[in-house]
């Protein structure tokens, strides 16, 4: 009987040796992980947004005043066909793809392009037809297609080209590390050779 009891009492011993084991493995293993994890949310930068209307209150009068700028950033790429920055796009009578390149690739520090066109005398966003908004944000190539707003030789369309770089954000002086550029283009609406030509091209292509 004496043997029984003992034989008893070691079986609980053991097993209560073996869940305080278990019990400190778990904690052990678990504490290495969470520590991974803050680690790592620590590690994760969190980059803020850029906020067009707070650049346009803040430079306002640069943007948007009577100014001229020497500094290249990027280059407007011309039409091969006709020399005119941006390229005209059929059949639609007031759509334009622009295209610009930076003068020089730094992959930390992309190009920022705003693109703005003259209403009532009154600079509005010129907002790209697919992406919904008006900046662009490129290492190297930048495009962008948009719909100017008049039609007519007789109207002009006044377009304002603003580029400067990510991290420049915060302080853009013009001729520094601020380049604006300016276009005015008139349109007609397509006439009946020129749409031929395109349905033409269009067979064939």
């Amino acid at each position: 009987m004496a043997k029984k009891v003992v034989f008893l009492l070691v079986m609980v011993f053991v097993l209560l040796l073996a869940s305080v084991t278990a019990l400190a493995a778990d904690t052990d293993s678990s504490t290495p992980e969470a520590g991974f994890t803050e680690d790592k949310a620590s590690s994760e930068e969190v980059i803020p947004e850029i906020s067009i209307i707070d650049l346009e209150t803040k430079y306002g009068d640069v943007f948007f005043g009577d100014v001229q700028s020497n500094k290249e950033i990027v280059s407007i790429v011309k039409d091969s066909d006709n020399g005119d920055e941006g390229k005209r796009i059929y059949p639609y009578d007031l759509r334009y793809f622009f295209e610009a390149m930076a003068l020089e690739v730094d992959t930390a520090n992309p190009v920022i392009m705003l693109m703005y066109i003259k209403a009532d005398d009154v600079y509005v966003p010129l907002v790209d037809v697919n992406t919904g908004t008006n900046m662009t944000q490129e290492i190297y190539y930048l495009n962008t297609t948009v719909d100017l707003l008049y039609l007519g030789s007789s109207k002009v369309n006044e377009i304002r080209i603003i580029a400067f770089r990510k991290n420049d954000i915060d302080e853009l002086t013009i001729d520094s590390n601020l380049q604006i550029i300016d276009i005015k283009k008139s349109v007609r609406p397509w006439n009946f050779i020129e749409k031929l030509y395109f349905e033409i091209k269009g067979i064939f292509n």
